[in-house]
């Protein structure tokens, strides 16, 4: 079987000669020789990549959706509250599942406070959203005592009644900044 390859052969005298009377050049064929031209395209490129990149990655920044992401997690923490507040007043049992399920937004809305804080430090939503994260924390921990211990939810719903309390106020500070 015979292989494959293709050969081609330097080009000749006469090959140089048909193309300078053609009108063709190496030099011309290629464009003027830069003896960094793939340095200059390539920094071309960059250039025009950061123009496309920069604004998309802007939009995902904290701090230009500082209300709408704290917003976002205060319902969140709402909404689990209500989930709790109806599964033990219906003595529902709760699950290790669900615990984490109830973890799960309070852990994300910490790790958004610590982000933001570099940059919105002195903003009063903030201290007051770190102290929504607080009381529904506290919470949550009562919420899990109960499904060991069922007892009285007198105290769970102090909690609730806090946690909602504390949320409108966070939502009021939002609105006057």
């Amino acid at each position: 079987m015979e292989d494959h390859l293709l050969v081609h052969s330097a080009p000749s005298a006469r090959h140089h000669a048909e193309n300078d009377a053609r009108g063709y050049s190496f030099s011309t064929m290629l464009g003027r020789w830069f003896p960094n031209r793939q340095a200059r395209y390539s920094l071309v490129r960059v250039i025009i990549l950061l123009s496309l990149v920069l604004p998309c990655s802007l939009g995902g920044c904290y701090w230009l959706k500082y209300e709408k992401l704290m917003r976002t997690h205060i319902q969140l923490m709402s909404a689990m509250t209500d989930k709790m507040n109806r599964l033990l007043e219906d003595n529902d049992p709760l699950t290790p599942t669900m615990m984490n399920e109830f973890l799960y937004p309070l852990e994300r809305a910490r790790d958004f406070s610590r982000i933001v804080t570099q940059r919105y430090a002195d903003r009063p939503s903030l201290a007051a959203f770190n102290q929504l994260l607080d009381v529904y924390q506290s919470l949550v921990t009562e919420a899990d005592r109960l499904r060991v211990q069922p007892g009285s939810l007198a105290y769970f719903r102090s909690q609730t009644q806090a946690v909602r309390d504390q949320a409108a106020r966070v939502e009021a500070l939002l609105d006057s900044e």
